[in-house]
């Protein structure tokens, strides 16, 4: 404590002598004047800015998507002891279907069209989060509200195999997704400025609008294949809407979209 006290103490000399030599400078102008006044002003400000902004920000990793090649990034930051605003950013490159189990589940897909399929990823998730009978910022259990878009890139082939010939044609596009949903969770303060956070469930619902195109010159026999294999895939979550034509296949996707968003998320603290 008495060191503290020493410490401020030179703190407050110091700026007491820095503020007696500005007194004394000549400045030459009233503009310069102004000007110098300006600058240690916006110094000062930015200094009490930066007091007031101490310990107040949290940026944590998701460990969890780890495991199927996703990264996750969150960047939290306190209003008050009560209050705090949250931005996830998650990305995912191009790489096989994870959890084939749920796409199956999904999906009526006897041809296995998505069997050989590639999905990317990228979200970016605010949130503000409420948290409940805790006098210490940032920890605690919390329910927050949160939006989410989302956009997911898929790539595929549909294979046209008959005894005479046999023919690729690849598909590729892209579906949006805008879903809302409350999360719960709870954050601890594992040492000085690290911290652990599980959102242990965040339902959301919202809508999706997909468009994915093989433009693959088709004759007769194959476009007769292709519409039957898309024939018999469909799903009982979204709308999809399949077309066939000489020039190739266009599905687009629309209606209801869900998901479920968990974490458990190692933050440091700053």
């Amino acid at each position: 404590m008495l060191k503290k006290q020493i410490h401020e103490s030179s703190h407050a000399m110091r700026i007491k002598n820095i503020f007696q030599y500005l007194c004394y400078l000549n400045f030459g102008t009233t503009t310069m004047k102004l000007r110098y006044l300006a600058m240690l002003t916006l110094g000062i400000c930015t200094i009490s800015g930066l007091k007031a902004q101490e310990k107040s920000n949290l940026i944590k990793l998701n460990l969890w998507p780890l495991a199927v090649g996703n990264i996750s990034l969150e960047y939290e930051r306190s209003i008050n002891k009560h209050l705090s605003i949250n931005g996830t950013v998650s990305y995912r490159p191009d790489a096989n279907l994870p959890f084939k189990s749920l796409w199956k589940s999904a999906f009526d897909d006897d041809n296995n069209i998505l069997g050989e399929a590639k999905l990317g990823a990228f979200s970016i998730t605010p949130e503000v989060r409420f948290y409940l009978g805790n006098k210490e910022t940032l920890k605690g259990f919390y329910i927050a509200p949160f939006v989410k878009y989302a956009s997911y890139n898929v790539r595929t082939n549909i294979t046209v195999d008959e005894s005479n010939y046999h023919k690729e044609v690849p598909i590729s596009g892209t579906l949006n997704a805008i879903t809302a949903g409350v999360a719960v969770g709870n954050q601890w303060r594992l040492g000085q400025n690290i911290y652990l956070d599980w959102r242990i469930i965040g339902p959301n619902y919202g809508f999706n609008h997909g468009t994915f195109e093989g433009k693959t010159p088709l004759n007769a026999d194959e476009q007769r294949e292709v519409k039957k294999q898309l024939d018999e895939f469909d799903s009982n979550i979204m709308n999809i809407k399949k077309e066939v034509n000489a020039e190739g296949v266009t599905i687009s996707t629309s209606g209801p979209f869900a998901g479920v968003r968990t974490a458990l998320s190692l933050g440091y603290h700053f």
